[in-house]
């Protein structure tokens, strides 16, 4: 149910907090609570008003979610807010002009026992602070009523897809949606963003899930999997002059499963991500008149580029995203000036780009570091002014956390593993560093990365005293094809990596042999599990939250979802030789030979890794001699999104550390 609220002072005080740490010197304090690293995060997103004068915020507040509204240029004004439902799950906040605001979210819901997501819109008029869902999941063409953004009874699954927000028409935004449940063939209509009625612009074409359009809002790409065997990528290009739809093949150098980032205000000028013949992915401009490659935005031979900045109106390149140790991004044209004047204040800090006003002149941003959550902050360039406006993780201060240092180490192939460890705060010199009771934290995905960034998980370790090693094994993303392309080829590469680095720490003295705890989310769960069947002298225990534990079974679970079976078979079994190895590779097969204490947790809503792992994992360790400790999450999805049950999961996690490990010396 959606509530007015205003929140006067306690809002504001929630909106100011203590300045950002500089440095990485202060004296340490006791460990916080378990808990508080269980509370989500104060800010979820942020965005700006095109004019500046307003700030719309996505807010974690004593347990519920808001999303709150700050003028900027009135000081006496109090910030105004709304209460979000029980289950809202809010994904990102943007004005589409300078009274109006889009909050898309999504829900987690079940239907014959299968778990699955829906997503909405809610506009919302921040003068009245009354809104509406924007398109209406009965299909009647009527808006729904505040109260359906708690609880509503749709079928059709994706209510949130934004295809252009029409930057020169502040009334209207560009979606794309079908009128059957499944969002087989989804159209492009023209919504009006006060009261949802629409327009088709683009009628939907077979095996096209996805749709481009270039700055003048005119359809130009559709992109989707095909109904076959593969589900191979299909990519439709529309011609500007003649308004045919033809296929990719037609144009070179043009992938069907390429990134599309959108045009330039050259409406035959196509701003891609691809590898380009290359190991790692560059940003390019594609000329579909030309069908070629016409321009190179950023290439690095070292990293994948992982996303593009645009201006305001989409008009103009002005960043280019990679991560290396941290995640950076590379300021292009104009904005460079405004950003290096940001960067050059925060030495030390990753900075982010937010949002920025329509001038370009007003550029909101989060600044962070390893040890410090960060904040949410405002520079202006006319005065060269920074304001912050709010801190991410206020209760989790800097002098309690852990630094971070970049290490590398080699695997049995001579491989290097670019990793990093973070440190207890207890620990302030490197000779220090020796003997630690250490956590292995292999990140989830498995095709994801990590990075020298701030990590609550890591640092709840840290906090307790513990060395925390996480490593991007081979078939991390984010370092090039070939790199990637390793692991996902061959499960038995990855898990490898996150042994040699196990066994690394050890013959470096920097970790207590007996006392090394496995640990991860998600594929990292799963690492957790196969290290203490297959390792079992080599870890003390193993902690595995969401995790995948049987293969085949996941496989039959993802052919409830569409393109399930061909996405699961091409990004999991080509892991594998053969059954055999499938079998030989599942947590659940091999049960009765995990003997360390384990620690497991899992969201019964969970729609990545199906519950049922839990389940059958629970059914198999009957058979083992492990002391396990079980957490069940009713109503939770992949990521403990419900902050009360991720105090929980924290506070037992602490129990089982202590219990299992045992306190360390180098805890606070």
């Amino acid at each position: 149910m959606l509530n007015k609220i205003m929140f006067g002072s306690l809002l504001l005080s929630f909106l100011l907090g203590a300045p950002l740490s500089s440095s990485f010197n202060q004296a340490h304090a006791a460990p916080p609570a378990a808990e508080l690293f269980g509370k989500l995060p104060d800010i979820h997103d942020a965005a700006l008003s095109p004019d500046s004068s307003k700030i719309a915020y996505i807010m974690n507040k004593d347990g519920r979610t808001v999303l709150a509204m700050t003028n900027l240029k009135e000081k006496e004004s109090s910030p105004k807010a709304i209460g979000l439902g029980e289950g809202v799950k809010p994904e990102y906040v943007k004005w589409v002009n300078d009274h109006r605001v889009i909050l898309s979210f999504w829900q987690s819901e079940e239907s014959g026992g299968v778990p699955y997501r829906t997503g909405y819109l809610y506009s919302l008029d921040t003068n009245s602070m009354k809104g509406s869902i924007l398109v209406d999941p009965s299909k009647s063409g009527r808006p729904s009523t505040g109260s359906r953004l708690a609880k509503s009874s749709v079928f059709r699954q994706f209510n949130n897809i934004v295809v252009d927000w029409l930057e020169d028409d502040p009334d209207h935004i560009l979606m794309s949606y079908s009128e059957n449940d499944n969002n087989i063939k989804p159209d492009i209509r023209r919504v009006n963003v006060s009261t949802g009625s629409d327009t088709v612009v683009q009628r939907g074409m077979p095996d096209v899930q996805y749709w481009y359009t270039d700055l003048t809002g005119e359809p130009r790409i559709g992109q989707g999997r095909a109904d076959d065997s593969d589900a191979s990528w299909v990519m439709r290009i529309r011609d500007s002059k003649t308004g045919d739809w033809n296929s990719a093949d037609d144009y070179t150098g043009l992938e069907s499963d390429t990134d599309i980032h959108g045009f330039t205000s050259n409406p035959d000028e196509l701003i891609i991500s691809s590898y380009q013949g290359q190991d790692t992915i560059g940003l390019y401009v594609y000329d579909l008149s030309k069908k070629s490659i016409t321009r190179t935005i950023y290439h690095n031979n070292t990293y994948d580029a992982t996303g593009v900045i645009l201006s305001h109106d989409g008009d103009k390149i002005i960043g280019a995203k990679f991560t290396g140790d941290t995640p950076q991004t590379e300021m292009l044209g104009d904005t460079v000036t405004i950003m290096q004047n940001i960067r050059e204040q925060f030495i030390g800090f990753t900075v982010d780009h937010i949002d920025q006003s329509q001038d370009g002149k007003t550029i909101l941003f989060k600044v962070s570091s390893p040890y410090d959550p960060g904040a949410i902050m405002l520079y202006e360039s006319s005065n060269k002014k920074f304001k912050k406006l709010a801190g991410l993780r206020p209760s989790l201060k800097p002098q309690e956390l852990g630094e971070v240092v970049s290490i590398s180490y080699s695997a049995r192939d001579n491989q290097k593993i670019p990793s990093f460890v973070t440190l207890p705060p207890s620990i302030t010199e490197t000779s220090q560093f020796k003997n630690l009771p250490f956590i292995v934290l292999p990140h989830g995905g498995p095709y994801a990365r990590d990075a020298k960034r701030f990590d609550y998980f890591a640092q709840f370790f840290a906090t307790r005293g513990y060395g925390v090693l996480q490593m991007n094994f081979r078939g991390s993303e984010g370092y090039g094809k070939s790199f990637e392309q390793a692991g996902r080829d061959n499960w038995t590469v990855m898990q490898d990596d996150v042994e040699d680095g196990t066994k690394w720490l050890i013959e470096k003295g920097y970790a207590d042999p007996d006392r090394i705890c496995i640990a991860g989310w998600s594929y990292g769960g799963y690492a957790a599990l196969m290290g203490a069947a297959k390792q079992p002298d080599l870890y003390t225990c193993a902690i595995a939250m969401a995790a995948l534990t049987d293969i085949k079974g996941f496989m039959r679970e993802q052919k409830q979802y569409r393109f399930g079976r061909q996405t699961s078979r091409a990004f999991i079994g080509n892991g594998f030789k053969d059954k055999d190895d499938i079998k030989a590779n599942s947590p659940v097969k091999i049960a009765e030979d995990m003997t360390v204490p384990l620690f497991l947790a899992h969201g019964k809503y969970d729609q990545q890794v199906d519950f049922n792992q839990f389940r059958r994992m629970k059914s198999a360790l009957r058979k083992s001699d492990a002391n396990v400790t079980y957490m069940e999450f009713e109503k939770e999805d992949h990521y403990l999104s419900n902050e009360e049950n991720r105090k929980a999961f924290f506070k037992g996690l602490d129990k089982f550390l202590e219990r299992n490990l045992g306190k360390s010396e180098f805890a606070k």
